[in-house]
């Protein structure tokens, strides 16, 4: 009995402690001298010294007022799949699945999935060469921002893949299903309430398009669906049904902001210091933002993107499975090119599969 005559009730089982996660890298030798330049640019456009007046910038509220720990380090860039929690021989075996999984399989199955959902795809594919054998590798642009977990109280802000071909996001998606039907990959459930419509569990428009079109048709045949689905359909209607995949890129994330405060809510009495950094990006994210096309000739003025353009061209080459927490790069001499002063920050990887087809 407690001193007010209450049992102490028994706390509920805690999640286990996140290990490893399922990523999709993005910095290799061709991304990083175009991230380096656009992120250092974003970070020169939007950091502000802490301060009475940090984060707000009357002669510009597109400017976000960063300190410096909320921008990710080069080096940590990746598409995430999926967090596991794994133990020293969950680990060897979660190394050995990754090995045995017949990726070309699925990048296959994702082209097939991509040419019946999506126009542009087959657009793409009726003028590149196939055979039944060949898979192209997978080569994406990194575009647009987005805030989470809303634009007017942000704590992340995050870039997202464009494929041309539109495969990327259905063999992500098959993926993640492999380690979740194997027990190494967390299933998150989708939340029964449903998001607001500003607020897309998906950042690009094929994404949705593809995610919903094909997971609605399939939920609605549930109860005939034949056993030989695709596993791309068998991941979207598989019970409990996952969180949809939202593949970005995490650019800005504000709960490594040491002694974070909700600026957001400063000028409130009583909500001067919260557990979460706060900012409001809704004048960045909603309105045309990056760098603006040459003027037309039936123009002066120059057309504005609707997006970033962070980097083109990436080709994304391997799965990993990686440590969770980033460490530190120390620059020292054996950096001869200074890379480690360049990338800040890396995860580290402990187990590592190809993806780039074998000829």
């Amino acid at each position: 009995m407690t001193g007010h005559g209450r049992s102490r009730q028994p706390r509920p089982d805690k999640r286990p402690a996140l290990t490893h996660f399922l990523c999709l890298p993005l910095i290799n030798s061709a991304s990083i001298p175009q991230l380096e330049k656009s992120l250092s640019a974003f970070r020169k456009d939007h950091r502000l010294p802490l301060g009475p007046h940090a984060g707000h910038d009357p002669a510009n509220p597109t400017r976000l007022g960063l300190p410096d720990t909320a921008f990710r380090p080069l080096g940590t860039l990746h598409l995430t799949l999926g967090v596991m929690s794994l133990t020293k021989q969950r680990l060897e075996q979660a190394t050995e699945f990754l090995q045995s999984l017949d990726l070309e399989s699925l990048m296959h199955e994702a082209e097939r999935v991509a040419s019946r959902s999506s126009p542009r795809s087959q657009t793409h594919s009726s003028h590149a060469p196939q055979t039944s054998t060949s898979v192209a590798p997978f080569t994406i642009s990194l575009e647009s921002l987005h805030a989470l977990p809303q634009a007017a109280s942000a704590t992340i802000l995050h870039a997202s893949p464009v494929d041309p071909t539109d495969r990327l996001y259905p063999f992500c998606v098959m993926l993640r299903d492999k380690f979740i039907e194997a027990g190494f990959m967390l299933n998150e459930a989708e939340p029964k309430k449903q998001m607001p419509s500003n607020q897309s569990p998906t950042s690009n428009a094929s994404q949705s398009t593809q995610d919903s079109s094909l997971s609605q048709d399939a939920s609605s045949h549930a109860h005939v669906l034949p056993k030989t689905l695709d596993p791309y359909t068998v991941a979207m209607t598989r019970e409990p049904k996952p969180r949809p995949l939202l593949l970005h890129a995490t650019l800005v994330n504000t709960i490594y902001v040491r002694g974070r405060k909700n600026y957001a809510d400063k000028s409130t009495p009583g909500k001067g210091v919260s557990k979460r950094f706060t900012f409001d990006a809704s004048n960045l994210v909603s309105q045309p933002t990056g760098h603006a096309l040459p003027p037309t000739a039936a123009s002066a003025k120059p057309i504005p993107i609707n997006s970033h353009i962070w980097a083109r061209d990436i080709a994304l080459n391997d799965i990993c499975i990686c440590e969770m927490g980033a460490k530190k790069l120390q620059p020292g001499s054996e950096d001869q090119h200074g890379l480690n002063a360049r990338m800040g920050e890396k995860y580290v990887v402990v187990a590592q599969r190809s993806i780039v087809p074998t000829q």
